[in-house]
């Protein structure tokens, strides 16, 4: 008996992070856990008084780590790494986000159980490698950012009231106003925990911060010049926590940053140039599907694709595993039947995301070599009944399409 393939490696990374209390504060609420050794990386900042704000943010960071590095999420990460398809890849973001909840109810269940800790809850953004993705689960408004070629990107979405005023067209009166009154949090209600992944590159630099760093930077732009300019990620994350004091900030300062020093290796993750990752942003930003969603909306929206490569005059089936499936072409063409042609940003057999909708009887082909996207239906539908507001957006989407 031959033996079993060897996995694909994991990305490789090196971290470390910085901490401070407020001036004047004696204790920190923000909490973080920096495990290289694991790939499990993750900020919390408290809420809900002195203590209550230090034990709720320090329950998070300890049981999230606890679940994430236990041998049950291991074997999930693992076994993505190992066969990254859409069964792997929802088993091991089941396995993410059951380590959240677990510490949003041992959040709930202290603050029950003790009088003086009623209330309490905290952010969280955290985030584990998977094989050469970077897998993150967040709630409230802690951040997680992208540091890639000299340019920054916010891959989180902040959960608080001025988040939501701005997606329903209304711009608030200042910077600071409904900054800080979160829509969720762990240990408060239902919370609404965004999971993602990001496939990393070698050179890429990711920041975990909580709003008493993020608050006090000029944007992207600002954080980009600044961790770019850092020798390694400890002197990254010092050179944020001291801008944010310069700034004059009054808040607790937590920042994390993880280098990416090696890509994984296999076929799911070969190494792409940065003009292959603009072109196929460029192609993203032309899908009809995407067209009105936020670039971290994007990214959770993505987590139920699955990338191939075709060669020219290979099918793109309308079905695939059992399961009707679109796909998103990123580079390549392909002729359509009734011969038009789709190009990059193309959604091809949009209708197979609707429910209902008969199976077309013939393929599109690929006419060049190509690199698509491939959504089941499935797990288009399970995204959607996930996050409702997303799935709002990408049915509007695909009404639109469909209309024309």
């Amino acid at each position: 008996m031959s033996p079993e393939p060897e996995p694909p490696s994991a990305a490789a990374v090196t971290a470390a992070a910085a901490t401070r209390a407020a001036p004047g504060r004696a204790h920190n609420q923000d909490s973080h856990r920096c495990d290289a050794g694991a790939a499990v990386f993750l900020v919390a900042d408290g809420m809900g008084g002195r203590a209550a704000g230090d034990a709720a943010s320090a329950i998070a960071s300890a049981r999230v780590h606890e679940a994430w590095t236990a041998d049950g999420a291991r074997r999930r990460i693992a076994a993505y790494a190992a066969r990254p398809e859409p069964g792997e890849r929802e088993a091991m973001f089941r396995a993410v986000r059951e380590g959240v909840m677990a510490a949003h109810l041992a959040i709930a269940e202290e603050a029950q159980r003790d009088d003086g800790k009623h209330g309490m809850g905290t952010t969280l953004t955290g985030m584990v490698v998977a094989g050469g993705d970077a897998v993150f689960a967040h709630t409230g408004d802690s951040r997680a950012y992208l540091v890639r070629d000299g340019v920054a990107l916010q891959l989180s979405e902040d959960h608080n009231v001025q988040t939501r005023l701005r997606a329903a067209g209304m711009e608030p009166s200042s910077r600071r106003s409904w900054r800080g009154v979160l829509t969720s949090a762990l240990g408060v209600g239902d919370p609404r925990v965004a999971t993602f992944a990001v496939t990393v590159a070698a050179g890429d630099r990711i920041v975990l911060c909580t709003d008493g760093v993020h608050e006090e930077l000029d944007g992207e732009a600002e954080l980009a010049g600044v961790t770019s300019g850092a020798a390694g990620p400890a002197e990254a994350a010092a050179a944020l926590i001291a801008l944010a004091r310069a700034r004059g900030g009054a808040d607790d300062v937590t920042a994390l940053v993880v280098d990416v020093v090696a890509a994984a290796a296999g076929p799911m993750w070969q190494p792409v140039s940065a003009a292959e990752r603009a072109r196929e942003s460029a192609a993203l930003d032309r899908c009809a599907l995407f067209e009105a969603l936020t670039g971290p909306e994007r990214l959770r929206a993505l987590r139920v694709t699955t990338r191939r490569a075709l060669a020219a005059g290979d099918a793109l089936a309308p079905a695939d595993a059992g399961d009707r499936v679109a796909h998103v072409l990123l580079d390549g063409e392909a002729a359509l039947p009734g011969g038009e042609r789709a190009l990059p940003g193309g959604l091809v057999h949009a209708a197979a995301l609707i429910a209902g909708t008969p199976a077309p009887r013939e393929s599109a082909r690929a006419t060049s070599a190509a690199r698509v996207l491939l959504i089941r239906r499935g797990d288009f539908l399970s995204l959607c009944e996930e996050e409702p507001d997303l799935g709002v957006k990408l049915y509007a989407a695909l009404a639109r399409l469909m209309a024309r």
